[in-house]
């Protein structure tokens, strides 16, 4: 006799566990691709350690490596970066996470109640004892020494450090050393003295304490004379990570991340000695188009009105205590120099940060890309703001470049998460508008790399068409599995046959299984109001801000890559569905055999819990199930799932 559940209740137990799933990465791919790099050309460890520096010390972090810089650290643990830090003094700071300088979750990396010590950014040593300009002496108490810098938990990543997950500082007392005599060796290690630290917290905890401040100045006065005044005098920063943090999902991905920036020390300093005279950028130059980072040109050039952003914003500090009358400029050209546009603001006054925050400009986009033929276009950007005064040096520069090519990117490139959904026959649509008909040649996604896993989930990839602002019909869906470009940091094209779009499109997945696909998203660039999920039955929006690393290949054909399936991929029709009389008939197309030997199906709940699992048949009797949404898979002799059916069954 049938079960009766109503169906009411089973869809909200599915929902009150089917979910959006947001956590950090198991790998740092820019850092993976450069420890490769470095690896083969054999430069790992090849830090010269042996030659102090002198005063002053001093890192903005605002050059390009990924790696801080040799010649004032001894370690690659961190990562250099515009990503992740929110509004740092100037573009650019330095990252302490859970993953080491190979890119990879550190070894010790486990599942527990205690923190542990991930990450380290430590200085060469520094001649604390005598400075040489503008004549050589030694340094004294009365000189007033000071360490100081910038700091920021949590930036952009997902999961913010907690209490527990500490910034932490340290001076060197005692370098590492052997003590021989005529009958043994003994190894003395480094002797550190811990000097600060400050608990985790979210950034906007941080900034609720801190009067709004994205970023916070630490002054550390160093006084002992004894102790730390000699020529190896070193400082270390390092992090405590805690991957016990229920309900959160850092266990299993990177996490507890602090940004520090502007480190400085020198002699002459006092607590009061926060300012730095300076006039900086603190965001990236942005995107000139309304909608996308990068877009296809004959897209553009079919409705640039729509496309073209009306105005931009930067953002920049005068860090100086004083006001500066400042004149900010853009420029504009292509990449043969044919095409020119420029914009400059009046002159205005710039008050320091310390007192009204940064400066945020929109200056207007009062002109169009070139209308051509053309079916690619790199336009090139540079952002100037400088200070009016004669002889002044302040001043600050940015520059991108905005490339037209063959796809639609609302992302960045660079992926700081992992999405992903469950259960078993989640959805996943990122819409797409189209400003005229076009062939879709190929889906571009990037999957991040997921440690430990030896079965990849498959998924069915998927385009839909618009029904009122949410996916409609289906016209594309093929079974594959996440793929990894054979270079880092990479997306992986999966070529479909050509298929005629227009207007609004969805592109995304079905899933087969209960597990995170792991895909990558960008924290830095908002469009989380394209991405609509539906775990249920029916389309939401999603909750995440940010952007899906997915890209639709419109225009001429391109050179085939990666083949997903062969040809003989079955099709597995179901009827009728939903099945009200208990009885499901099957019928089994281009299984590539004259039979449908060797194939099996099986049935799971939403909960991907096994309900049926027998040998391929026409007809399956479900009268014992209860009403509600089931999953039908179809395997091949090999184990490979060559079919999904979502199965519903009502009274």
């Amino acid at each position: 006799m049938k079960k009766i559940l109503p169906i009411l209740f089973l869809f909200f137990s599915v929902c009150g566990w089917a979910q959006e799933v947001l956590t950090g990465m198991q790998t740092n791919p820019q850092v993976r691709q450069k420890y490769l790099e470095r690896q083969m050309q054999g430069q790992l460890n090849v830090v010269n350690d042996t030659s102090p520096v002198s005063l002053p010390f001093f890192d903005d972090f605002s050059y390009d490596s990924i790696y801080p810089t040799s010649r004032l650290w001894i370690d690659n643990y961190t990562f250099v970066n515009t990503d992740i830090p929110v509004y740092p003094p100037n573009l650019g700071a330095v990252t302490l996470d859970a993953i080491d300088e190979r890119g990879l979750m550190y070894e010790n990396a486990q599942p527990g109640p205690t923190p542990f010590i991930a990450d380290h950014l430590t200085s060469r040593f520094i001649r604390l004892d005598s400075v040489f300009s503008p004549i050589p002496r030694k340094i004294t108490a009365a000189d007033s020494v000071y360490l100081s810098f910038f700091y920021q938990p949590q930036g952009r990543s997902r999961n913010f450090p907690l209490k527990q997950d500490s910034l932490m500082l340290r001076f060197l007392v005692s370098p590492a050393h052997d003590s021989i005599s005529l009958t043994d060796t003994v190894h003395f290690p480094d002797v550190w003295m811990k000097i600060w630290s400050s608990i985790g917290m979210s950034l906007d905890t941080f900034r609720f304490y801190n009067n709004e401040k994205y970023f916070l100045q630490a002054m550390i006065p160093i006084t002992d004379t004894l102790l730390f005044f000699k020529k190896t005098f070193r400082f270390q920063f390092y992090n405590y990570v805690n991957f016990a943090a229920p309900p959160e999902y850092s266990w299993q991905s990177n996490c507890d991340q602090w940004n520090i920036d502007n480190v400085y020390l020198n002699i002459g300093r006092t607590m009061i000695d926060t300012v730095r005279p300076e006039i900086r950028f603190m965001d990236r130059a942005p995107s000139m188009l309304k909608n996308y980072e990068s877009m296809p040109y004959p897209h553009y050039t079919a409705a640039p009105e729509q496309e073209m952003a009306d105005s931009i914003s930067v953002i920049f500090s005068n860090r100086d205590i004083s006001i500066h009358n400042c004149n900010y400029s853009y420029k504009v050209t292509n990449s043969g120099g044919s095409f020119t546009k420029t914009y400059t603001s009046p002159n205005f006054n710039v008050p320091p940060v310390y007192s009204t925050g940064p400066v945020m400009l929109h200056p207007a986009v009062s002109w169009f890309y070139p209308i051509t033929q053309a079916d690619s276009a790199v336009f090139q950007m540079r952002h100037i703001i400088k200070d009016n005064a004669s002889g002044s040096v302040f001043g600050d520069t940015i520059s991108r470049n905005q490339n037209m090519f063959n796809y639609f990117a609302y992302d960045d490139g660079t992926p700081e998460a992992s999405y992903g959904l469950t259960p078993a026959g989640a959805m996943l649509a990122y819409r797409f508008n189209l400003n005229k008909p076009d062939t879709l040649r190929a889906i571009q996604m990037y999957f991040n790399h997921v440690l430990n896993n030896t079965s990849p989930p498959y998924f069915f990839l998927c385009v839909w068409t618009d029904d009122a602002g949410t996916p409609g019909d289906t016209i594309f869906s093929r079974l594959t599995v996440p793929k990894h470009a054979d270079q880092l940091n990479k997306f992986v094209t999966y070529h479909i046959p050509a298929l005629p779009v227009s207007g609004t499109i969805y592109i995304g997945w079905i899933q087969t299984t209960a597990d995170n696909l792991s895909l990558g998203f960008d924290t830095y660039n908002d469009h989380s109001d394209q991405i609509f999920y539906n775990t249920s039955g029916r389309w939401y929006p999603s909750a995440y801000s940010g952007s899906l690393m997915i890209r639709p290949i419109v225009g001429k054909p391109i050179p085939l890559g990666i083949e997903e399936t062969g040809t003989n991929v079955p099709e597995l029709q179901v009827y009728p569905n939903p099945c009200r009389d208990g009885i499901l008939h099957l019928r089994l197309k281009n299984s590539g055999t004259s039979s449908a030997e060797g194939y099996s199906l099986t049935l799971t709940n939403l909960l991907g819990q096994t309900m049926l699992n027998v040998k391929y048949t026409e007809s399956l009797n479900l009268t014992s199930l209860n009403q509600g949404i089931y999953i039908l898979f179809l395997t091949d002799r090999n184990g490979n799932k060559n079919a999904m059916r979502k199965i519903i069954i009502t009274p």
